[in-house]
């Protein structure tokens, strides 16, 4: 059993498994390592709950590149988390459980080539139809669909349709929201209802009950949710709640930029530093303290990619570039949300299962573009859905509006080592306002939750610089977390 990657293309959804087999028991998750499994140091406890790892130990203290990482990208990259004794099984390993834990190593790669073969669009919609089969066989019509403005739930939608199926859609926003509009317009044009869930004005809620709806968040969301998502009014946990509600599939299109050019870059080899600095670079060095090397960040950060991707020297082809999308990005991003909502129900992220990624990987740059080729396969599929307007001023018919054209043009033309520095001139052109927290991170609400001088998160950021308020959100999760960890942390 050990050593082996057979079965990804057997296997759908995503999981973490316990297997005995010829009286050795080992644990192992998907694929991709997207069902998140949480180790201590020798491996002396393993869980699928990052808090009931960091509950078992007497003494934590924060990884610091995990830590940079939470707060500039959304969540600590690779098998890293926010604190140095707790790590994630890496996708290329098993653990054996006996007197002793053996780590076994597991050889797996995706096949990174581009084929123009890839590109049959009836091909890759019945490979699709194909792994919709047995989640529909199993869950019929009692499956929750989003509906967006964009591709990727459209298409979702576009096979549930094909297959027969009546979802219950639904759309998170306002009325106003683009991605509202576009939904309620099709649904309306098609018969079905969609409902619209605004989370924002699910409930008012006083100063004096927010400390109650974090505790809760804090700990349904496993402590450290992805982007920093514990301060809110508890419209969060009521849509993840509704969503599983009477047994129903949650399906999601997240992943569905497998189909496209993910990063923007042009048709060309690159090197994995390139990616980084393209995708990864949303962060100024001086919102940070001495604790912050920027050099050390980014070479942590690389050879995490290189990795993930098997690739030491570091220098890719254009098809090694798309396959870090699933490989390096996606097992931490959407892997937090696959293991959190795995927590209500069953949930289904097509578009991240092994069997679709393979063959996608293929997919030239030329068809990824604008969504080109994700455009025909919505039209191949459910040609009237696709026909319908979305977020980008065009329907799925035509080809990609002018503005939709100049929107990716500006990073698809521009050198990876410039838009490194995008995030930080943006921020010098707004002329770095005073900070002015707002709605439930005002110090009203917040300081309910944490010490608003931060006294854990100053170590690591110049509180009084910094400017952005997603930044500034992810932050406040962490002095969270420490709060929580009391005594046990170390400092």
């Amino acid at each position: 059993m050990p050593c082996r990657s057979r079965g990804g293309g057997r296997i759908t959804g995503h999981f973490a498994l316990l297997a005995c087999k010829g009286g050795r028991l080992f644990i192992l998750n998907d694929y991709f390592g997207a069902f998140h499994v949480y180790a201590t140091p020798g491996h002396e406890v393993v869980a699928t709950s990052f808090l009931a790892a960091a509950e078992s130990l007497p003494r934590v203290s924060f990884d610091r590149q995990g830590l940079y990482e939470f707060v500039f990208n959304a969540t600590p990259l690779g098998e890293s988390t926010v604190l140095a004794e707790i790590t994630k099984l890496s996708p290329f390993e098993q653990l054996e459980l006996g007197e002793a834990v053996t780590v076994h190593a597991v050889r797996k790669g995706l096949d990174a080539r581009f084929d123009p073969l890839a590109a049959d669009v009836k091909q890759q919609a019945d490979r699709l139809r194909s792994l919709f089969t047995g989640p529909l066989k199993t869950f019929g019509d009692n499956i929750q669909c989003p509906l967006s403005g964009g591709f990727d739930s459209r298409l979702v939608l576009a096979l549930l349709l094909d297959a027969g199926v009546k979802p219950h859609v639904y759309v998170y926003g306002s009325d106003g929201d683009e991605d509202v509009s576009v939904a309620t317009a099709i649904g309306k044009a098609e018969g079905f209802d969609v409902e619209v869930f605004n989370k924002a004005a699910y409930a008012k809620v006083d100063p004096d009950r927010f400390a109650e709806i974090v505790e809760h968040n804090f700990h349904e969301m496993d402590g450290v949710p992805i982007d920093g998502g514990l301060f809110d009014n508890g419209g969060n946990s009521v849509a993840r709640h509704n969503r599983a509600k009477e047994g129903a599939l949650a399906v999601s299109g997240a992943a569905g930029e497998i189909f496209r050019n993910y990063f923007y870059l042009r048709d060309r080899p690159f090197h994995s530093r390139d990616i980084l600095y393209a995708f990864y670079s949303g962060f100024d060095p001086e919102d940070c303290t001495d604790a912050f090397d920027e050099a050390a960040y980014f070479n942590a950060m690389d050879a995490k990619l290189r990795r993930a991707l098997g690739n030491a020297s570091g220098t890719l082809t254009r098809a090694e570039v798309e396959s870090a999308y699933p490989l390096f990005r996606c097992p931490p991003f959407f892997g937090r949300e696959i293991s959190m909502v795995g927590r209500f129900g069953a949930y289904f992220m097509p578009f991240f299962e092994y069997q679709m990624v393979r063959e996608t990987i293929h997919l030239p740059v030329a068809a990824r573009n604008h969504g080109a080729f994700q455009s025909q396969l919505l039209a191949t599929i459910h040609p009237r859905l696709a026909g319908y307007m979305s977020a980008y001023g065009h329907s799925f018919l035509e080809a990609a509006s002018l503005k939709h054209r100049l929107s990716e043009a500006v990073s698809l033309y521009r050198p990876p080592w410039l838009r490194r520095y995008g995030w930080r001139m943006k921020q010098a052109i707004k002329g770095r306002p005073a900070l002015q927290p707002t709605g439930f991170m005002a110090p009203e609400y917040l300081g309910r939750v944490i010490d608003l001088t931060f006294p854990a998160m100053r170590r690591y950021f110049r509180m009084d610089r910094l400017a952005d308020a997603t930044l500034y959100r992810r932050i406040a999760t962490l002095e969270h977390l420490a709060g929580k960890l009391g005594s046990r942390l170390a400092v």
